[in-house]
């Protein structure tokens, strides 16, 4: 078995079947499909087991609900694919030959890991949205750290798990699953494995449709989004300075932590609940990765912040927040 596809399943009867379909209609026949069903109380059971039973390589797992990461967790267990592959189960493939891609890639350079780009569909405005992002000479960027930085530069860098295969042996053999209940899993996830691997490509082409849904888990930001958030940087950051990696491997993976930083201070600043405040210390602290700049928004901020100080940078950001 070449690919093991994990797809979590929660109450999503409307969008599961074109998950599905765009799945079984991949032009490449090795994988298997697990579909995690994470306490459904809506049709999507059904809708899962009616799959299995027309197709022997859908595997349906029936869990009480637990979220997506232990939905993912329990999947993980079950796999047997060489590489793992993750679907939310009201997105889709909008590439036939998604699959076939993947796997020549894969054979092609037994890598790690391989990222690909996806597109972003706009469900109350029927719009699908063209991929933000490119790297056409990511191939010759010569190290892993090289790689890296050029996905932070290019504003491509995604810890989405969705947007990525990446050999089961690495998480298996390092222990890596996602955190439960923690919002932001696949930024924690995806350092973790990153910090075990030795080779990333990535496929300049866009596979993934991703739903953009208005009562989504992250259409909305709250208070703990922001304590997950200030755990996940303060973790990694850590982590990463306390590491074996070569210096510029640290230097490109704070850089892509210094995004999250600032897309994290921009949350914060439109974030209207009153107890924000008790963590500004906290935020404030972790101001030193802006010095990690290689990422046109983080240079920014960093620009203003080194000459205005941390206070007139949030001042200011809430000035173009109130803007716009």
């Amino acid at each position: 078995m070449f690919f093991s596809i994990i797809a979590p399943v929660y109450n999503v009867e409307k969008f599961l079947s074109q998950c599905i379909d765009s799945i079984l209609g991949q032009t490449f026949k090795d994988f298997e499909l697990i579909l995690s069903d994470d306490g459904s109380t809506d049709n999507s059971p059904s809708i899962c087991d009616e799959y299995a039973e027309k197709d022997k390589r859908i595997r349906v797992i029936h869990k009480p609900n637990g979220g997506s990461s232990d939905a993912r967790n329990v999947g993980d267990r079950s796999a047997t694919g060489k590489y793992i592959i993750y679907v939310d189960s009201d997105d889709y493939y909008a590439d036939d030959h998604f699959l076939e891609k993947v796997y020549q890639k894969a054979v092609d350079t037994d890598v790690d890991v391989i990222c690909y780009k996806f597109k972003k569909y706009f469900e109350d405005k029927n719009i699908l949205s063209d991929c933000t992002f490119s790297c056409p000479d990511f191939d010759k960027m010569p190290s892993l750290a090289k790689r890296i930085e050029y996905l932070v530069k290019r504003d491509a860098f995604y810890c989405a798990a969705w947007a990525k295969a990446y050999k089961r042996s690495i998480a298996a053999d390092n222990g890596i699953e996602f955190q439960k209940g923690l919002l932001g899993e696949d930024q924690d996830w995806y350092y973790n494995l990153l910090l075990n691997v030795s080779s990333v490509e990535f496929l300049d082409e866009a596979f993934l449709v991703y739903r953009q849904r208005s009562n989504s888990v992250t259409s909305s930001w709250k208070i703990k989004n922001l304590t997950d958030c200030i755990y996940i940087i303060e973790k990694w950051s850590s982590k990463i300075n306390q590491s074996n990696l070569t210096a510029d491997y640290k230097n490109a993976l704070l850089g892509s932590l210094a995004k999250l930083y600032c897309n994290m201070l921009i949350a914060y600043t439109r974030l209207s609940d009153k107890n924000k405040k008790d963590y500004y210390p906290q935020i404030k602290k972790l101001s030193f990765l802006l010095e990690y700049n290689i990422n046109p928004r983080v240079n920014k901020f960093y620009g203003l912040y080194k000459m205005c100080g941390f206070g007139l940078l949030m001042f200011a950001l809430r000035v173009i927040c109130k803007i716009k």
